[in-house]
């Protein structure tokens, strides 16, 4: 039996789906910190998102269970390994994919990669969901494709906004603060497709690592966390910091002032926080149905990418395309929750 001293909140299903949603829009926000890195090394704002989200998961886990955050992750280990080292092993192949997705951003803008990568996301977080950590009752497998193909339509409207937005720079009509090159484009896509297969990892860890009403032996919700932020920490030494150290940039990182440091803390916050918040919805409800929910960080991602000018003056259809796709993604959300 797993220690009662771990926290175990019982959030009701409505409460659950909330912190879903609510973990989505800050997992669609914290991206805005690229815009404000100007000559700034990627990789040395990557190593302050996750040294900051490694403090910041730590210190919770400790301040509220004390002991008993450490507790758990020995039990669970000793009863059952895996359950801890696929943690560990997914926080870390998760932040590579998420390190490639935030080269591409940076290239080739929010609006047009996010749909790319949603697509994916979607399919491949829901089937890895159903098959590892079980079917909640209540949540047909048919209601459950229709969420699913609602949340895809979704993505296809984005790309066709992400496409008309094009068309209108092509023909001079658009005045967007984005300009990048078709080999740009291209390159973009195949590494976009390799970050969609590495970021459901994070939904793997949830199914597999999380104790949740179908998965009763996994780890508690803050020592799950703490796990798994020690292998994103891992995983970005792997990626970012090879790179700095290859690239010669660590004097550049070590020497930044708190101004732009504080953009990695900011996204760090939003991230992991979004993080804690939407693990905690999972234990109660199942990754199954809280992975689809989260997945609406895409509507977030697309209203930045307007903010920040990335569809001035695209056209009409462009908005069009976006507003039908901001419904779509509304409604998918609403078929699975209306069900959980």
């Amino acid at each position: 039996m797993l220690l009662a001293s771990t926290i175990d909140l019982h959030l009701s299903t409505n409460f659950a789906i909330f912190l879903s949603l609510l973990a989505a829009f800050m997992w669609g926000t914290w991206f805005i910190s690229l815009k404000y890195l100007g000559h700034y090394p990627l990789d040395g704002f990557f190593l302050t998102v996750y040294l900051a989200s490694l403090i910041l998961v730590w210190g919770v886990g400790i301040g509220m269970e004390g002991s008993a955050l450490f507790a758990n992750i020995r039990e669970v280990y000793q009863l059952d390994s895996s359950r801890v080292g696929l943690t560990f092993l997914c926080g870390a192949l998760y932040v590579l994919g998420l390190r490639v997705s935030l080269y591409v951003f940076q290239l080739i803008g929010f609006s047009v990669a996010q749909p790319i990568q949603s697509s994916v996301n979607i399919l491949m977080g829901t089937f890895i969901s159903a098959v590892v950590g079980g079917m909640p009752t209540g949540l047909s497998v048919s209601r459950l494709v229709i969420a699913c193909a609602t949340l895809v339509a979704a993505v296809i409207f984005s790309v066709l906004a992400g496409k008309f937005r094009t068309e209108s720079l092509s023909n001079g009509k658009a005045e967007v603060n984005l300009h990048y090159a078709m080999s740009d484009l291209w390159r973009s896509l195949g590494l976009l497709f390799l970050a969609s297969f590495l970021i459901p990892m994070y939904t793997l860890g949830l199914s597999y690592g999380l104790r949740s009403p179908l998965q009763p032996q996994g780890l508690a919700v803050l020592p799950f966390m703490a796990v798994l932020s020690a292998g994103s920490f891992t995983g970005m030494m792997l990626s970012s910091g090879l790179l700095l150290t290859v690239r010669k940039q660590w004097g550049v990182v070590l020497n930044a002032s708190l101004s732009i440091h504080k953009f990695g803390i900011f996204s760090a916050v939003f991230h992991y926080g979004g993080n804690i918040i939407h693990t905690f919805a999972t234990s109660s409800l199942s990754p199954v149905i809280s992975w689809p929910l989260g997945v609406t960080f895409g509507l977030w991602t697309q209203f930045w990418g307007i903010v920040y000018g990335e569809f001035k003056g695209a056209g009409r259809r462009a908005y069009i395309a976006l507003g039908l796709a901001v419904i779509f993604y509304l409604l998918g959300a609403w078929v699975i929750a209306a069900q959980a």
